[in-house]
């Protein structure tokens, strides 16, 4: 099967152009005529030969940023509010966008629809770009109606996720080029500047203070197996990336990660408020409460986590209650989560109760984004001063005993 670039008209005479998947150029052809437009050209599209750059090359699926997406469900929201079909809103909204393969996979899905198929449908066929719990959200909608109001809540959704990334971001980039220029610093230290001082020490042929003679000796260990280093350290980045993508190596990573000081708190906030805010949304969709689980076990990107949506899930199928259930699972769903979600359930306003833990949890998370951002700065300089201080005071400490004894 190969895809066909094809040019075709309406019973309006307006031009369309895009491409079609099929075996046969009439096949296409017959499946254009089922969408209402008449066959001008169907030509089979043929790959270039391309001379690969290194710059080019690259080994993960291509992603869209999460602002270009909160716009298109938005303004797809706002035409469909206005009356607007959805393959005419769909072709509308497709030419604002500049990102090549955003536009390429609403072609695709313009096309799609054209033929006949559901919209979450179309959408499935694009699940790096679309996630799961967007494609069950615009499925339910389409059984029960209100897609636009469906459409405008993926939007918001999505605007907070994007959000709470950008948060996350800021709050750890300072921190990352402190320790990149003081790894950048050290390094010069030890390469450059303590090779010239051990060689200054020896012409005097004084005997050094210890810690002096330790230095010198770590420096010259450094700078004679530079290649072994290396191979430690490229052996150590391989292992560790082997193992956090194996299945068992992922799973181990995603259960403890929120044990980690400081970082595991707010990582725990922040799964937890997706965690809420995703099964929130997707029940107020009408999704089942079971489907509901797995998608927001999924969208949480922890392992840990999804294995105990599955295991809940199956207990909820033979009668069970949520709060009860994850009432099992302390270390990540806190009694208080579990107790509020068990309240929900039995006044009927799980949704709303949902809501109140994301924003809860969301709250805690700023807050503890503001206070890392306010005390990991002064904790990392007061750290690298101290490291600094102690590398000045052994070199210079031998220098300052030498003059004591010419005196």
């Amino acid at each position: 099967m190969g895809n066909f670039r094809y040019i075709a008209v309406d019973n309006k005479g307006k031009r369309t152009e895009g491409t079609l998947g099929g075996f046969t150029r009439e096949e296409v052809s017959a499946e254009l005529r089922k969408m209402g437009l008449k066959p001008v050209s169907v030509e089979p599209v043929r790959k270039k030969k391309k001379n690969w750059k290194l710059s080019e090359i690259n080994l993960t699926p291509p992603k869209v940023d999460l602002s270009v997406k909160v716009i298109f469900f938005r303004e797809l929201s706002t035409l469909l509010d206005a009356g607007i079909q959805l393959v005419d809103a769909i072709s509308i909204v497709q030419l604002q966008f500049e990102d090549k393969t955003f536009q390429k996979a609403l072609g695709e899905i313009l096309v799609f629809v054209k033929a006949g198929h559901p919209f979450s449908e179309a959408l499935g066929e694009h699940k790096n770009i679309f996630p799961g719990f967007v494609i069950s959200m615009v499925s339910a909608a389409e059984m029960g109606g209100g897609l636009d109001q469906i459409l405008s809540q993926i939007a918001i959704y999505i605007e907070k996720e994007d959000d709470v990334r950008k948060r996350l971001s800021s709050a750890t980039s300072y921190p990352k080029f402190i320790a990149g220029f003081f790894a950048v610093v050290l390094a010069g230290v030890m390469f450059g500047l303590m090779p010239k001082f051990a060689d200054i020490f020896a012409s005097f042929g004084a005997e050094l203070p210890a810690s002096t003679q330790v230095m010198i000796n770590i420096s010259t260990f450094m700078r004679n197996n530079i290649i072994i280093e290396a191979i430690l350290i490229g052996g150590a980045w391989i292992g560790f990336k082997a193992f956090s993508a194996s299945p068992k190596g992922r799973y181990f990573m995603d259960k403890h990660i929120f044990k980690l000081p400081i970082a595991g708190h707010i990582i725990h906030k922040s799964l937890i408020s997706r965690f809420a805010k995703t099964l929130a949304v997707l029940i107020r969709a009408e999704v089942s409460i079971i489907n509901a689980l797995k998608i927001a076990g999924n969208t949480s990107d922890n392992e840990y986590i999804k294995e105990i949506t599955e295991a809940v899930s199956t207990q909820i199928a033979h009668g069970r209650s949520l709060g009860g259930q994850l009432a099992k699972f302390e270390d990540v769903f806190p009694v208080m989560v579990s107790s509020m979600i068990a309240v929900g359930e039995k006044s009927g306003a799980l949704a709303i109760m949902l809501e109140k833990i994301s924003e809860f949890h969301e709250a805690d998370f700023n807050t503890a984004v503001d206070k890392l951002s306010k005390t990991i700065e002064p904790i990392v300089m007061g750290g690298l001063g101290v490291v600094i201080s102690i590398i000045i005071v052994t070199l210079y400490l031998p220098i300052f005993q030498m003059s004591s004894a010419i005196h």
